[in-house]
Formats: C-alpha cells, structure tokens, sequence
C-alpha cells in the first residue's frame, strides 16, 4: 500500500482529534509555505491578532507598541505591503452579531469565533449545537473577506493576485483557514491563505534589523505605527461585554456580574429589578460539557454566550508563547491579559469608513460577514488521497 496523504481539509472532514493532525499542519501553514506564497503576488496583507502581539510583548519586555512595530517590520522587510489589526475584523464581528441578537428567537446565540469549538459542535451532539451558533464569522474570518474582497476591490487587483495570511494564538485557526465555507465565492481561492502562530512569528523577530517608518495613513497603517484598537472584556475580545455595553446604551439598565466559577462569568442586566439581558462568558471544555447538558434540560436561561474552548480564553491559546514551569505560565498568562486590557484605542471611526467604502464597490458586502454550519458524519472519513 502506498503512503497515505491527508490534507488540512480531511482534518475537518473527518471525526479524529485535531491534534493528530500536528504534522499536517506544519507542512500546509508554515513560514517556509507563507515565505514561498507571497513571492510575485501583487498584494500581500498580515492580519495580526493582539493576543499575539501581547504575547510577544510580555516575553520580549516590549511595550504593545514597541512589539506591534517589530512583528510589521519582519513582515514588511519580507515583501508584505500592509500588516493590520485583527480587532478590525472585532469591531465589524460586533456589530453583526448584536444585530443578530435583537432579531434571533432561539435562545442562547454562541459565539462562533473560536475554531475548537465550532469543530466539537459540528462533530458532537448530531448537530444540537449548530442551531445556536452565531453565524457572523470570526474575526479572522472577516479579515478574510476584507482583503479578498474590500481590498481587492478597491486597488482593482484580482483575487488570484492578493495573498492574506494571519497571525493567531491558537493552532486551530489554520483548521478555519481551511474550511471550504472560507473561499473567494466562486473560486479555488482561500480567503485566508496561510496562518502562522505566535510562537512561529517570535522565532523569527531577533532577525529584525530596522523598524520601519511607515506613511501609509488611516487603519491599512496603524498596526505598523504601533497603534492597536482595544475593548474591554478580556483577552478572548470581550464578545459578551460588548454585547450589555451596547445594549445598556440603547436600552437603559443596571448591570451585575457574578462568577459562577474560574472560568464561567455571568452578567445580568436589570430594568425594575427583572432580568432583561443575560449573557456569560464560558470557557474550556469541561465548562462547555456543562452548558450543554443545560440546554438540552432547557436550563440555560443565557442570551448571549462567549464560548471558548481554552481554558482563560484566547490570552491563553495553544500557540502562545509558553513559560516552562506552572507558576510562570500563570504569571505569563496574568501579564498578556494585564498587558492586552492597556489597548484602548477605539476602532468606530476606522470602521464607519470601510463599512462606507466597502458598500459603495459592493452592496453585498455584509453577506461576506456570515458563514454557515455543517454536521460532520462521525462514521465517514470523507475526502482521504489513497
């Protein structure tokens, strides 16, 4: 029998742990491939997530700023035109998934940014999840769309001709990269065509010779200025305070927060002493375990739920840069989410002008922000290359 060859697709097709895939991954969304990618492509763009930036900060005992001008410089020295912020993506995410929130009836809406988790809901359950998950996609995914799309548009360059790879705190964001719900509509052609971890991006930061003086102005430069755009809500993007911050805007209310344990939060908004908005922050999968069971009891009273598999969330993702004992991993993971709650900068103007600018070259362009669901056989290994 010849040798097997899976490739990253079959990692989602399939019912097998992610995990098993480590070596898949390495060979499919690596530096060596990003490196080889980029060459002779006419626009190339780096989403950069603040996780990663934030990470490489505290282990380099770098200001956010200071990290965020040595991750574009490495970039840019190799051939890319712009590295930008992810929280762009963030902002836009917001705003589409509080409008699905005001509209939805099936009750609770969960956060579908994290990639381990929308896996285990489409694997598990026969499918009880997918109804409940938001269907804005995930930041990255939205950047995806971005280039692709917006930025494509706007300098009149064929998709074919654009590379976007992304920066993430987490392995499994190269699985989303590769679902088949992520391509260019119409085409072969990946929104997000590579994604590099934190720790493979700080491997190569000691090679930075120069930090580069950028001119471009407005948010296609901001990142290699060392400006980010932050929230409050914690290291995982604050998905669910965002969601009472606006509603409390509109609506009126008191708010209260209660922590049901370390990592399941609730916060409550009242109007007469009633509960009118709900929604929790639940992470890690022993928690997730226990959100399940109560919604299939009909006990999860939530509106609004920011999922994540990752035990601390995102701040403590499986491609960050990891201290070597317990206790450092601790004080390393206590240091990036102190440092990422210090970004403050607000991305509502940035967003006002491409949300204009994109429905000018496409009125469709809020379709680009939505993404469906599937319910993966667990009986059937689809697609393998034998």
């Amino acid at each position: 029998m010849g040798v097997v060859k899976i490739s990253l697709n079959d990692c989602l097709a399939c019912s097998g742990c992610i995990t098993s895939a480590e070596t898949v991954l390495v060979e499919e969304q690596s530096i060596t491939r990003f490196l080889d990618g980029i060459s002779g492509k006419q626009l190339c763009v780096v989403t950069i997530s603040p996780q990663s930036v934030c990470s490489i900060a505290v282990k380099r005992s770098l200001s956010v700023s200071q990290a965020a001008k040595l991750i574009a410089s490495y970039f840019i020295s190799k051939g890319v035109h712009f590295v930008i912020d992810s929280s762009l993506g963030r902002a836009l995410c917001f705003d589409e998934t509080y409008e699905e929130l005001m509209s939805k009836t099936l009750r609770p809406i969960l956060v579908s940014a994290c990639p381990g988790f929308v896996c285990y809901a489409e694997k598990s359950h026969h499918g009880f999840l997918l109804p409940y998950l938001s269907s804005v996609r995930s930041p990255q995914a939205i950047h995806g769309a971005l280039v692709k799309d917006f930025l494509s548009r706007r300098f009149r360059i064929p998709v074919i001709s654009i590379y976007h790879a992304a920066v993430m705190p987490c392995f499994d964001k190269k699985l989303e990269a590769a679902r088949n719900d992520f391509f260019v509509p119409g085409t072969n052609v990946r929104e997000t065509d590579c994604v590099i971890s934190t720790v493979e991006v700080d491997g190569l930061l000691d090679s930075v010779e120069n930090i580069v003086d950028v001119k471009e102005e407005g948010w296609l430069g901001d990142f290699s200025r060392g400006v980010l755009y932050g929230n409050e809500g914690g290291t995982s993007g604050g998905f669910a305070t965002a969601i009472v911050t606006r509603y409390v805007n509109e609506h009126g209310g008191e708010v209260t927060e209660a922590k049901v344990d370390q990592n399941h939060d609730v916060i409550s908004v009242l109007q007469d002493g009633n509960i009118v908005l709900q929604v929790a922050r639940i992470y890690g999968f022993r928690n997730i375990q226990n959100l399940v069971r109560k919604m299939k009891n009909g006990k999860a009273t939530y509106n609004y739920i920011e999922v994540m598999a990752c035990p601390a969330g995102c701040g403590n993702g499986g491609a960050q840069i990891r201290a070597e004992s317990a206790e450092k991993r601790d004080q390393v993971l206590k240091s990036v989410e102190e440092m990422y709650s210090l970004i403050r900068n607000s991305a509502t103007e940035e967003i006002r002008k491409i949300a204009a600018e994109w429905s000018a070259l496409n009125p469709d362009w809020k379709k680009l922000l939505l993404t469906e669901y599937h319910v993966v056989d667990r009986s059937i290994v689809q697609g393998l290359q034998w």
